[in-house]
């Protein structure tokens, strides 16, 4: 079944456990939504990271809420920049790369850093609708300003709590010219 599909650009973030947060910006220190997401629940906060490699220094803003583990998605320009090679995953559990995080309360070192996958959220409903399941590779083909572009190696990520959408890093959604409101549809 054809259906449109939202694409969103995903600037690098990172999402933080509980104690994670405590130690860089102190125990009960309150954080103001910046934006909601199209994620339910989600939300990016006004609370920056500063991440650190070899080569130098990113920000990187507070996604909300709280995760049990520490995860900093970043794109591939991201890690030549400060110098940190970090792989391809959908979550650190799988493989990460060893970074430093702070503010000015302090850093800490966590492998907690990963080029996200492009990947596809889905809900149980839009999964059957769209006949897809979890961990499935899908391809998603888009009309761009720069012309037909297809997105192989789609990962599907099922959750209840999910919206139906397409989410790429920024190097990928500049490559194909991605700017504003974009659609896409499963093609195989």
């Amino acid at each position: 079944m054809k259906k449109e599909i939202e694409i969103e650009v995903s600037a690098r973030h990172i999402h933080l456990s509980k104690n994670d947060y405590d130690f860089l910006f102190g125990a009960e220190t309150p954080f103001k939504t910046i934006k909601e997401l199209s994620q339910h629940g989600e939300f990016a906060t006004d609370k920056i990271v500063t991440i650190v490699g070899p080569k130098g220094e990113i920000s990187a803003r507070f996604l909300s809420p709280f995760r049990s583990d520490t995860q900093t998605e970043v794109s591939l320009t991201d890690c030549y920049q400060i110098g940190i090679i970090a792989p391809y995953e959908t979550n650190i559990a799988n493989g990460c790369a060893n970074v430093i995080l702070k503010t000015d309360l302090g850093e800490i070192r966590r492998c907690a850093m990963m080029v996200a996958i492009r990947h596809l959220h889905a809900s149980p409903d839009n999964a059957k609708e769209l006949n897809i399941v979890d961990g499935q590779k899908i391809s998603i083909a888009a009309e761009t300003p720069r012309g037909k572009i297809i997105f192989a190696d789609v990962n599907v990520k099922i959750n209840k709590h999910y919206q139906l959408r397409f989410h790429l890093d920024t190097d990928e959604g500049n490559a194909a010219g991605i700017t504003g409101k974009c659609f896409g549809e499963i093609i195989d």
